[in-house]
């Protein structure tokens, strides 16, 4: 995890592709993450350890869900979309919205403000056009 040639103290810097992400992830993805886990379920980790494996679960899952989504055909999900929603009018709730997650644009409007975040997304960013 070490930056590109850079010095230690340069907020600046270039940074790995794994320590990039690593920022990103402590400073945008976690927080956001674990802030939904107690606010929607009541889930909190009790330590390190138990963050981590909420990460790791959280990832197999979307990776199952991708799949599934691959497999399932358009069609199919354009009926259940359809069923839900006339399914939640029938019970006086409307139809079910997008999810805009206010959580995510705050952290996105704090992250603008932290210098070694955006280095890290400007890095993530690099490595990518490369």
């Amino acid at each position: 995890m070490s930056t590109q040639n850079q010095p230690a103290g340069d907020a600046t810097q270039t940074l790995d592709p794994e320590t990039a992400f690593s920022v990103v992830q402590n400073r945008v993805y976690g927080p956001v993450f674990f802030e939904k886990l107690a606010s929607d379920y009541h889930i909190r980790p009790a330590n390190a350890d138990e963050a981590n494996s909420l990460m790791i679960m959280a990832g197999q899952l979307r990776e199952a869900h991708a799949a599934q989504e691959k497999q399932a055909s358009t069609g199919l999900i354009t009926s259940a979309r359809a069923h839900l929603d006339a399914q939640l009018q029938q019970m006086g709730l409307g139809a079910a919205q997008p999810d805009t997650d206010q959580q995510t644009k705050t952290a996105a409007a704090h992250a603008s403000f932290d210098p070694e975040l955006a280095n890290a997304i400007l890095s993530l960013q690099a490595g990518v056009q490369e």
